[in-house]
């Protein structure tokens, strides 16, 4: 049997976390534990909840990247809406770039990872 996975989601705007907690919520075995709207309190929640993936809705930076390289065994995934494109990354050389998704394409994209993990 699959273990749930951990998820802290990442955004100011309280519609897009909620809008992407109830996408998470379809997904079989995956559990948000927390949402953060400032993005300097992701270290602090990630020490504390010990998470899996970490869903942050904002384009990928030198910023993202020192997480990246603080927290090796987090599953980062980074949504810019303005770029319209979806970045996996985790352990500084695994990447994944994604243009273009729809919301069927987000979850699957989830569910496949679950696999893998």
């Amino acid at each position: 049997m699959m273990a749930t996975k951990r998820v802290i989601l990442a955004d100011g705007s309280r519609l897009v976390r909620e809008m992407l907690h109830r996408v998470i919520d379809k997904v079989d075995h995956l559990e948000v534990v927390r949402e953060v709207t400032d993005y300097k309190d992701i270290p602090g929640v990630i020490k504390q909840f010990d998470p899996e993936w970490v869903i942050v809705s904002t384009s990928f930076s030198d910023h993202s990247y020192h997480w990246i390289q603080e927290y090796p065994s987090v599953r980062f995934i980074f949504l810019s809406p303005n770029e319209n494109y979806v970045k996996m990354k985790w352990q500084t050389a695994y990447e994944e770039n994604y243009s273009d998704l729809s919301l069927k394409d987000f979850i699957h994209l989830l569910e496949k990872d679950l696999q893998r993990t």
